[in-house]
């Protein structure tokens, strides 16, 4: 059985060695990207922790944003039609432009999130796939006295020797919409990076999709049985 996921969010985490964050340079990242609208963004904001660069939102809860912080850049894009090759541009494209424009020569780790949301085949609401199918407990749960309102699963997939990923999954009900159950896989990639290898960090990105579309989704299609 295979699921058509719809992604909701992407996240990565591009972490480099601690330097001196200068605004002015990011300014300069910021008015190169401007050139580019594919890749730019309209707003730039100096924060306390950050400088954020941002895109407005054209519906409520739509993010499109790019941090620099002193040991890291994170972008975020949320509740847009971003595709996964939409992103994996985005943040191979800034990256290289960031690390040249302030001296960045690795970068040390990378981390990405991506959400989706699926929709079971035999039930029509999330949180009884959860509590029957996945827990085969849902009868315990009336021992609560009322009902549920939201449901979920963790699980943590340390490194292997075929993959030095460390996975993150989580499995809930989505309050949004009762008959989608909403994913999540964050993965944590080690291992320096060097800017003229930047390129590569798309195939991290992948991977963390990869584990969402089959693994994450095959264990869940076992379930989802008549």
């Amino acid at each position: 059985m295979s699921y058509d996921p719809r992604t909701i969010s992407f996240t990565a985490e591009i972490f480099y060695p601690p330097i001196q964050l200068r605004a002015d340079l990011v300014q300069g990242v910021h008015n190169t990207l401007f050139r580019q609208p594919a890749l730019g963004y309209q707003s730039f904001q100096i924060a306390p922790d950050a400088v954020h660069l941002t895109n407005l939102p054209q519906t409520p809860g739509q993010v499109s944003s790019l941090s620099f912080q002193a040991d890291r850049m994170v972008f975020r894009e949320e509740f847009r039609a971003t595709t996964i090759e939409d992103f994996a541009t985005r943040v191979v494209n800034i990256a290289g432009i960031a690390f040249s424009a302030l001296s960045i020569p690795v970068s040390i780790a990378q981390q990405f999130c991506v959400r989706s949301l699926i929709a079971p085949k035999h039930v029509r609401d999330g949180r009884e796939f959860l509590a029957k199918y996945l827990l085969a407990r849902g009868d315990a749960l009336a021992g609560f006295g009322r009902p549920i309102q939201s449901l979920g699963l963790r699980f943590t997939f340390p490194p292997t020797e075929q993959d030095r990923a460390l996975h993150h999954v989580r499995v809930e009900s989505w309050p949004q919409d009762a008959r989608s159950l909403w994913l999540e896989v964050t993965s944590t990639y080690p291992g320096a990076i060097s800017a003229a290898q930047l390129p590569s960090v798309a195939d991290l990105l992948y991977a963390t999709y990869g584990f969402l579309t089959g693994p994450v989704a095959d264990y869940l299609a076992g379930h989802d049985q008549p």
